[in-house]
């Protein structure tokens, strides 16, 4: 048997975070992301089989593909080519919710705006 550490343990598996730990975590990439960020849109309308159809990449600066970029998230199990639908589900997102803060239909949006109305999801349910 070999005798392992204690704090190699406890670094060895990554505590899974919390809806809230994540959606701040988001929003705070998202203020220090250094442009502006796409808006989807229509994401309103979309059905759940388009959510999952639809492929965030870092082609294309939406907040997800920033979210897709962060090692953190990587190793919390968001992954690089995932859908709409992959990383609704892995923030516990809404489509509603995500309207709210990612959709064009309100115009454009600073960063720092969308980056607040991320912020604000996470004390809601």
């Amino acid at each position: 048997m070999k005798h392992v550490e204690a704090v190699e343990l406890l670094t060895a598996v990554p505590v899974k975070m919390t809806r809230e730990q994540k959606l701040m975590r988001w929003a705070d990439l998202i203020r220090r992301h250094p442009g502006p960020l796409a808006l989807f849109h229509g994401i309103e309308y979309m059905t759940p089989r388009e959510l999952d159809a639809v492929r965030i990449t870092s082609a294309h600066p939406f907040a997800l593909s920033v979210a897709q970029a962060d090692p953190e998230f990587q190793a919390q199990g968001l992954g690089k080519e995932s859908t709409l639908g992959d990383a609704l589900r892995f923030f516990e997102v809404t489509q509603h919710e995500a309207h709210a803060f990612s959709c064009d239909c309100g115009g454009a949006i600073s960063n720092t705006d969308q980056a607040n109305r991320i912020e604000r999801l996470a004390y809601r349910r």
